[in-house]
């Protein structure tokens, strides 16, 4: 096994591992999730701008001229996704509903609601993405898919906590809501493995498709969803944790640039 197929397994598995975090917050955790939930969000929105539009972009854009083209195909793809599958976090009352249940108050649904069915379903999908996103980057080089598993993996957690929030929300048994993101968790592996074990004689232009693929939608994720939940963060601790997340993009490319040199 050479370096870069070690990187993609430890990678992967450590993004899954963080989505599962996000769920052990919600379950054993949920007073301090609640308080500190916006800052978090607010820490992943800048990684994933900080990665997107720093590191992947400018790397996709030197492999391929149609770069713009599928940055922006990227974009509105994820917002039809969203807007007909409701698959993505960004939304307030969900959240804080599925900390109460998680920290043993009633669910609001009696019966499970099939749409977190259709939520599990996307946010597998999603995770799956990400997994493809370590998976090609590693593919392009060491520091790109260096980069890009960190903006993957900055925003697992936020993911942990959001399914079983939502499932939790719709009703679903507790057992029965850990099981689905579960499986959320361990697609992101599973999407790393498969991607990087089929793209190794892909030519330069399909991979720097992927690439844009991926900025576009880190920088949809970003400024869709998690922005606009991160403003529950009022004052300073918002905007410092944003920029944060910013400063450790740039500070990773930097460091992986150099380790690489």
């Amino acid at each position: 096994m050479d370096e870069r197929w070690f990187s993609v397994i430890f990678f992967g598995s450590f993004a899954g591992a963080a989505t599962f975090l996000g769920m052990y917050l919600i379950l054993a955790r949920a007073a301090w999730s609640r308080r500190n939930s916006a800052s978090l969000v607010s820490y992943s929105a800048g990684v994933l701008l900080g990665v997107g539009i720093l590191h992947v972009l400018p790397e996709a854009q030197e492999l391929s001229s149609q770069t713009p083209a599928f940055f922006l195909l990227s974009f509105v793809l994820f917002y039809f996704l969203e807007h007909h599958l409701f698959f993505h976090a960004g939304h307030e009352e969900l959240h804080h509903a599925g900390l109460e249940v998680a920290a043993g108050h009633d669910a609001c649904c009696a019966n499970p609601h099939p749409l977190g069915v259709i939520a599990f379903a996307g946010m597998t999908l999603h995770s799956l993405i990400d997994g493809m996103v370590i998976g090609a980057g590693f593919e392009v080089g060491s520091q790109t898919g260096l980069v890009s598993a960190l903006a993957v993996i900055a925003h697992e957690v936020p993911e942990g906590i959001a399914m079983l929030s939502i499932l939790l929300h719709y009703g679903y048994a507790r057992r029965t809501a850990i099981i689905f993101t579960s499986t959320v968790a361990l697609a992101t592996p599973v999407g790393a493995v498969v991607t990087y074990s089929l793209v190794h004689h892909l030519a330069p232009g399909i991979l720097g498709a992927l690439m844009a693929f991926a900025a576009g939608s880190f920088v949809y994720i970003a400024a869709s969803d998690l922005i606009p939940e991160s403003h529950r963060a009022r004052g300073l601790k918002g905007s410092l944790a944003l920029c944060g997340g910013i400063l450790t993009a740039a500070i990773a490319g930097w460091v992986a640039h150099f380790g690489h040199a």
